[in-house]
């Protein structure tokens, strides 16, 4: 009886698996938002550089930088508009268990080159989100140190900041990742924010390379589903 048993929950749990995988499947491929370019550029290029947004100024760091100090979900907004800027990028977005809120979601976008801002470099971008506990946190990192991008940022936040309630979840910190040596500038938010969850890291940057994107998002669910494998043996 106990082996039938056994042999009963085995089933369940692999059918359950394949389902969950082949859901993904589905989702990594059929993606209604992917089919185009939605970003300023891909606009301009299908309508001829007609479109308004073409008459808009270039593509700006330092205007995402501005919406990146209110801490609020606007940013995300910016940054999808503006992401050209920022080229094609290596994304990499870290497996987590699928049936657990409280794993984080961490993302990591390393670029190609540094993109200069208000007199500093930019080198990455990273967010991390804890869905089951609200607590979110994004922002790039900065090959100077800290006291340089302070005064790089010194007028543009303040003016930014002045009206802003939640000032205090910007902040500009030494970083303590090794791939990313300098400074940390961004944000952290916990409960009631104004933001439910954080975008996927495959619609705010330009992958490296346009026909990986499915494929990366695959990756990712499979990895993910090893690990929710992986945590439920234990």
């Amino acid at each position: 009886m106990n082996k039938w048993l056994k042999a009963l929950l085995y089933t369940v749990v692999a059918l359950f698996g394949l389902f969950v995988v082949l859901v993904g499947l589905v989702l990594a491929i059929f993606d209604p938002y992917s089919f185009e370019d939605m970003s300023r550029g891909g606009i301009c290029e299908r309508s001829g550089d007609v479109a308004p947004q073409c008459a808009m100024p270039p593509e700006s760091a330092e205007k995402v930088l501005a919406a990146l100090f209110a801490c609020d979900a606007q940013f995300f907004k910016t940054l999808d508009e503006e992401k050209p800027v920022f080229n094609r990028a290596h994304i990499v977005a870290h497996p987590y268990n699928l049936l657990d809120s409280s794993d984080p979601r961490i993302s990591v976008v390393p670029f190609a080159k540094p993109v200069e801002a208000y007199g500093f470099h930019l080198t990455g971008y990273a967010q991390q989100a804890v869905p089951g506990k609200s607590d979110y946190a994004w922002g790039f990192y900065a090959s100077e140190q800290p006291d340089e991008v302070e005064r790089g940022l010194e007028t543009a936040r303040s003016d930014a900041l002045a009206a802003n309630p939640r000032a205090g979840a910007f902040t500009i910190s030494a970083s303590d990742a090794a791939d990313f040596p300098g400074t940390r500038l961004g944000c952290r938010v916990v409960g009631a924010s104004g933001v439910e969850d954080l975008p996927s890291i495959y619609d705010l940057f330009l992958s490296r390379d346009i026909t990986t994107r499915h494929s990366d998002k695959f990756d990712l669910f499979v990895a993910s589903v090893i690990k929710t494998f992986s945590d439920f043996g234990r």
